[in-house]
């Protein structure tokens, strides 16, 4: 009987035993369990996911990347053409090629600009890999976007940012091109610009005086105009309208108001925390700006940003006087937002156009009316 027992206790401790120490060992607390590999790096083993940490409203969920700087752009450099929204007809084309030849540069126009499918330049597929390829193309010193239309939200997933960031690149584009713009920034830190197209440069001898202006010299390590960017507007500085006086600085995003609301809660969104906004858009009712502005709003977006710069907002009608007008949505969303808010300038979807490095640091004097660099957009060569 007692050899039984014995027997019966023996049996019981090897297999309680391994089952203790087991579970003694097992990274209940932790989370997770690591090994180290060969080279001495640990190694997570599966197990239970830590919580993910909740944000602040308004915080972005990353710590912004380091600004990358392209090499400036010189006379006899090559500027790509390429199409990652809609099409454009030939003669159009030809005639953007020519106005930038004339200014003393070399273009190279990519495949897919009348590969027309509908409102796209062609397949996704397609306009994402001549994209990809311009930024690879160590010839290409500079690339500009043909047009906008739409279809590029729909690429930024086919987009090879670290082939971006390994290559950085002058890339100018404006209106649905807004999506790659801050898309391309926020995943690599790479400043780029909003600014004119292929399809302004199109227009009779290409560029504005005042769009010349403010264009060339911003892809220049310095220029006497960084100090006032914009100056007093093609109109005189009595258009621009302080909403909420003040000054701040910091990066500045943004763009196409729009394209900006279709990205929210994506990986590609705009920046927020330690960023100046700017806003403008087309052909747009208040009150569709308005249920934009308060997608932001209700993001935590908003609040985030240390000032608001709003250019064009062009055939946004009415003004005011109709029930709600686009200037009360302005008043309801920005004057007691907290921050500097200026308002009339110079930037979007009208012929006199500043071009604005998104990514780079910005000083809004929203009292005094004026915008300056703070920082070279580029890197000297």
């Amino acid at each position: 009987m007692n050899k039984s027992r014995w027997l019966i206790c023996a049996v019981a401790i090897a297999l309680v035993l391994p089952m203790a120490l087991f579970f003694l060992g097992s990274p209940v607390k932790a989370g997770r369990q690591t090994v180290t590999n060969p080279a001495g790096a640990e190694l997570p083993l599966p197990g239970p996911r830590d919580p993910a940490p909740q944000l602040a409203e308004g915080k972005d969920e990353k710590l912004p990347l380091a600004a990358i700087r392209a090499p400036a752009l010189q006379k006899g450099d090559t500027i790509g053409i390429v199409a990652p929204a809609s099409a454009m007809d030939q003669a159009s084309a030809i005639r953007a090629v020519e106005n930038i030849v004339r200014r003393g540069y070399k273009v190279k126009l990519s495949e897919g600009y009348l590969k027309s499918r509908g409102y796209l330049a062609g397949e996704d597929k397609m306009r994402a890999a001549e994209l990809n390829a311009f930024f690879a193309d160590p010839s290409v010193k500079a690339i500009l976007c043909l047009r906008g239309g739409y279809g590029s939200p729909r690429i930024l997933d086919r987009l090879e940012y670290d082939a971006i960031r390994k290559n950085p690149k002058i890339l100018v584009g404006y209106s649905d091109i807004t999506a790659i713009l801050n898309g391309i920034h926020s995943k690599t830190g790479l400043i780029v610009f909003h600014g004119p197209m292929a399809k302004e440069f199109s227009i009779g001898r290409g560029l504005t005086p005042y769009t010349e202006k403010y264009f060339w010299p911003v892809f220049t390590p310095e220029s006497e105009f960084f100090d006032d960017w914009g100056g007093a507007g093609p109109r005189g500085r009595k258009y621009l309208k302080t909403i909420s006086g003040g000054k701040a600085e910091g990066v500045l995003v943004g763009g196409n108001l729009s394209v900006l609301a279709c990205t929210i809660g994506t990986p590609y969104a705009p920046r927020s925390d330690g960023c100046i906004l700017f806003l403008e858009d087309v052909s747009e009712k208040p009150f569709r700006i308005d249920r934009m502005l308060n997608q932001l709003r209700l993001s935590g977006k908003l609040g985030a940003y240390k000032g608001v710069l709003l250019g064009s907002f062009t055939n946004c009608l009415p003004l005011r006087g109709n029930g709600i007008g686009l200037l009360d949505v302005f008043d309801h969303y920005f004057s007691k937002l907290g921050v500097p808010v200026l308002s009339g300038y110079a930037a979007g979807h009208q012929g006199d156009q500043v071009t604005l490095p998104i990514g780079a640091r910005i000083r809004l004097d929203a009292t005094a009316k004026k915008v300056s660099l703070l920082e070279a957009p580029v890197e000297k060569r």
